[in-house]
């Protein structure tokens, strides 16, 4: 019976301690979501200024503040949303820097939120944050674990918060240039 017990909490102890923070990688090793949707019967112009206007309905940024690529009909911007992490016990508040670039061809086109930062008291690029060596040295740290796990979360809602304004703003009718 013993053993059993022994067995079970070392079981219950690696599954802890092998927590992974599962953000999608590129090739370079860096957190990207990306991802690619179908905008059938629109052109690439349509959804290049859909684009656009995406930046300006949901960050209020003008048209001569947007890195804008005409010929690759793309268009990026750095980015931030203040987040608040609730765990153990507290609140803090927190911002969330990004970029976004949106590239458009007719009949489709993909988005990617990348170069990820959270700045607290500085700025941490997230794969620092969430690499093995910060998830094996709070494994055995409760308090630590309960935080990363709330900010893996948070982090989580906001990327799904921003992928579902990018598509909203995408499936629009064309954008007329009298919305400038």
């Amino acid at each position: 019976m013993k053993k059993i017990l022994l067995l079970l909490a070392l079981t219950t102890f690696t599954i802890n301690a092998q927590q992974k923070f599962d953000f999608p990688l590129n090739e370079n090793g860096q957190i990207i979501f990306t991802e690619v949707v179908s905008a059938e019967g629109k052109t690439k112009d349509d959804l290049y200024n859909n684009s656009k206007m995406f930046f300006v309905n949901i960050y209020k940024v003008t048209q001569d503040k947007l890195k804008q690529n005409k010929e690759a009909s793309s268009v990026s911007d750095t980015q931030y949303s203040f987040m608040t992490i609730k765990a153990n016990g507290s609140e803090v508040k927190v911002k969330l820097f990004y970029n976004i670039a949106i590239l458009s061809k007719d009949g489709k086109y993909k988005y990617e939120i990348k170069n990820i930062l959270i700045k607290m008291d500085s700025e941490i690029p997230l794969e620092k944050m969430f690499d093995k060596l910060a998830s094996e040295k709070v494994a055995t740290k409760p308090k630590l674990m309960e935080t990363l796990k709330a900010y893996y979360a948070a982090i989580n809602a906001e990327v799904e918060t921003i992928k579902s304004n990018i598509k909203q703003e995408m499936a629009k009718s064309g954008a007329a240039k009298s919305d400038w």
